[in-house]
C-alpha cells in the first residue's frame, strides 16, 4: 500500500540515503557526513515550523521524500502565502514508479488545501517541471569584475562588521526591504546562518541600532600553493536608501589591493552600469563584436496552483490600470482543478473574479506560461509572437499586454 506522510526522525536516516544517491555532487559519501546531514536538517526543522519532510511509503518502506517550505512572498506590493518544494529524491530502485509524481502531487494538494494559490521549487532539470506547469522565473546573473572597476563614492565612515549581536537587525533590515521588493520572501531563522560560518564575513551599514544594508561574502583561494591570489564570492547585498549603497561598493573598490575578482550572483539585470568595466574578464565576443558581460542561468521556478484564487489574493494590485474583461483558459494537465477558464474583469486596474456570462477577449495558455507571465518574468506579446499563448481577438493585444506587463522582475535570494 502506498502512503505519503511524515518523516520521523527514526526514518530521517534513510532519507538521507536515499538523498545522497539521488544527489552524488553533495558528497554524502561516509557514515559520517550522512549522520551530519541528518542532525543538521532535523535541527533545522524543528527550530523552523515552516519546514517539514514528507516521506512516500510503501509497505512502511520510504521511497522517496520532499521538504516543503510554508513561505510568505511579497507579490508586487502585496504579501501572499507560497508554498515551497525542496530535496524532492527518490530511491534509485524505485526510479520510474510515479514516486516522484506522487510527491509532486502530494505537494500541490497540501498547499491548496491550506488555501495557497502559488508554489515554487529550484529545478533539478526546468524541462521536467516545466511539463508540470511551473514556468521560468527570472534569469540569474552573475557578473565578475575587478575591485577597482567598482566606483569609490568617497565615503565607508557607516561600515561595520557584523556578527550574532546583530541578528535582530539585520534580520529586520531584510524583512524591510523583502517587504516592497516583488518576489522576496521573508526569511526563515536557518537563512541567517552566515553569522555560523567561520569562513562567511560580514559587513553592514549602520546608523545607530539599525543597519540599512550588508554584504555577505567569503574568500576564494585561487591556487592552492599562492595563498595571496583570492576573488571574493558574495552571497547577498541587500541595501534600503542609495548612502547604504554608496558605501557598500566603495568597500568593494577598496579591496583591489588584495583581490583579484569579485563574483557578484544576483537578480539585477542593470549591475553592469556599476563598474566602470563591466567585462566578466573572459576575454570572449559574444556574436560579432559584443564583450560577455556575465553568465545567467535558470534558477527559481513558479506554479499557480489556484488561478481564480491568485485574483483574489492580488485584489489590491493594479494592473496598469487596465480595462476589460477577459476568459482565461488554463492548460493545466497535471492538476485538473486549475484546468479550464477564469473570468476576470478588470476595471481601472483593479480585479474581480466572476461567474462568467459575456467577455471581450480570451487568452488559452498553459500554467507554465501563465505563471511567468502573472509574476512579470515575461510579457503577453512576447508569449503570443512566440506562439506559446492564444487570443480571440488579436486587436485586444496591447490591451492585454498592458494589464499584466510588468517592470519589476521578480527577485529572490531564498535558497530551499
Amino acid at each position: 500500500m502506498d502512503q505519503i506522510k511524515k518523516i520521523s526522525n527514526r526514518n530521517y536516516r534513510r532519507f538521507i540515503d536515499i538523498v545522497a544517491n539521488s544527489y552524488p555532487g553533495f558528497g554524502l559519501n561516509t557514515d559520517e557526513s550522512r549522520l551530519k546531514a541528518t542532525v543538521r536538517l532535523l535541527k533545522v526543522q524543528r527550530e523552523n515550523p515552516e519546514i517539514s519532510t514528507w516521506g512516500y511509503f510503501r509497505d512502511r518502506k520510504l521511497l522517496g521524500g520532499i521538504r516543503l517550505f510554508d513561505f510568505v512572498m511579497t507579490m508586487f506590493e502585496t504579501e501572499i502565502p507560497v508554498g515551497g518544494g525542496g530535496l524532492l529524491a527518490v530511491d534509485l530502485l524505485y526510479k520510474r514508479e510515479k514516486v516522484a509524481r506522487g510527491l509532486m502531487e502530494y505537494f500541490i494538494n497540501h498547499y491548496l488545501k491550506m488555501g495557497t494559490c502559488l508554489t515554487t521549487l529550484y529545478p533539478f532539470r526546468p524541462d521536467f517541471y516545466r511539463r508540470m506547469g511551473w514556468g521560468y522565473g527570472a534569469k540569474y546573473n552573475e557578473y565578475v569584475v575587478k575591485p577597482g572597476d567598482f566606483p569609490d563614492f568617497g565615503s565607508k565612515e557607516h561600515i561595520v562588521y557584523l556578527n550574532s549581536k546583530d541578528y535582530s537587525a539585520v534580520k529586520d533590515c531584510y524583512n524591510r526591504y523583502a517587504a516592497v521588493t516583488h518576489g522576496m520572501f521573508r526569511k526563515c531563522k536557518y537563512e541567517f546562518g552566515y553569522f555560523g560560518r567561520p569562513e562567511m564575513r560580514l559587513v553592514g551599514f549602520k546608523q545607530g541600532r539599525r543597519i540599512l544594508g550588508y554584504l555577505a561574502f567569503e574568500f576564494k583561494q585561487l591556487e592552492k600553493d599562492n595563498f595571496i591570489r583570492n576573488d571574493i564570492k558574495i552571497f547577498e547585498f541587500i541595501y534600503e536608501s542609495r548612502e547604504a549603497f554608496s558605501e557598500l561598493i566603495t568597500f568593494l573598490h577598496t579591496q583591489d589591493d588584495q583581490i583579484n575578482l569579485i563574483r557578484f550572483p544576483t537578480s539585477d539585470d542593470h549591475l553592469h552600469f556599476i563598474p566602470y568595466d563591466p567585462r566578466d574578464h573572459s576575454d570572449q565576443l559574444v556574436g560579432m563584436i559584443n564583450h560577455r558581460v556575465n553568465a545567467q542561468g535558470i534558477g527559481i521556478m513558479y506554479r499557480v496552483i489556484d488561478t481564480p484564487g491568485i485574483f483574489r489574493q492580488l485584489k489590491k494590485h493594479n494592473f496598469n490600470n487596465g480595462n476589460g474583461r477577459l476568459k482565461i483558459t488554463i492548460n493545466d494537465s497535471f492538476l485538473k482543478s486549475n484546468n479550464g477558464s477564469t473570468f476576470v474583469d478588470f476595471v481601472n486596474g483593479h480585479s474581480e473574479v466572476i461567474s462568467g456570462g459575456k467577455y471581450d477577449v480570451e487568452i488559452k495558455m498553459d500554467i507554465s506560461d501563465f505563471s511567468s507571465m502573472l509574476m512579470g518574468v515575461i510579457d503577453f506579446e512576447s508569449l503570443y509572437r512566440y506562439r506559446r499563448t492564444e487570443i480571440s481577438d488579436p486587436n485586444s493585444l496591447t490591451t492585454v499586454n498592458r494589464i499584466f506587463k510588468s517592470d519589476r522582475k521578480p527577485q529572490c535570494t531564498t535558497q530551499f
